[in-house]
């Protein structure tokens, strides 16, 4: 029933997002199942980070990162390439939000600190505007 339910949600998100679904298929199970996979990667990161400095969102931003592992396991095939291909995109949603919680903390220069801030707000923003809280 949970994954129904988020799926559900990911479909509303789709039409609410102003996707007309009388002029497109909407996306395919793959384009939903990258754009899963990297939100559950970029939530992963943030999550580690907001533990290590005992930030109290850090477990709202866990169950987050669940909801769209949930979300992935619902939409992806069960074969083994789908499984290695879905740890690719995880990964590199990981990898953007390090990258840009590195530039955030060690970053010298105040203007490139504000944009990779702004730029990682924006991207956890999106994951956050894909599914429905629970």
């Amino acid at each position: 029933m949970r994954r129904v339910t988020h799926t559900l949600a990911a479909v509303a998100f789709v039409i609410t997002a102003g996707i007309n679904p009388a002029l497109s298929s909407g996306p395919t199970p793959t384009e939903l199942a990258e754009a899963f996979a990297t939100c559950a990667g970029r939530l992963e990161a943030l999550a580690t980070r907001q533990r290590a400095v005992r930030d109290p969102r850090s477990d709202a931003t866990r169950r987050m990162q669940t909801d769209f592992e949930n979300l992935l396991d619902a939409t992806l095939p069960d074969t083994q390439h789908g499984t290695v291909q879905a740890r690719r995109w995880q990964t590199y949603g990981w990898i953007e939000i390090a990258s840009l919680l590195r530039h955030e903390q060690y970053g010298t220069d105040a203007s490139r600190v504000a944009r990779a801030r702004a730029e990682m707000v924006r991207r956890i923003d999106t994951c956050e505007r894909m599914i429905l809280p629970s």
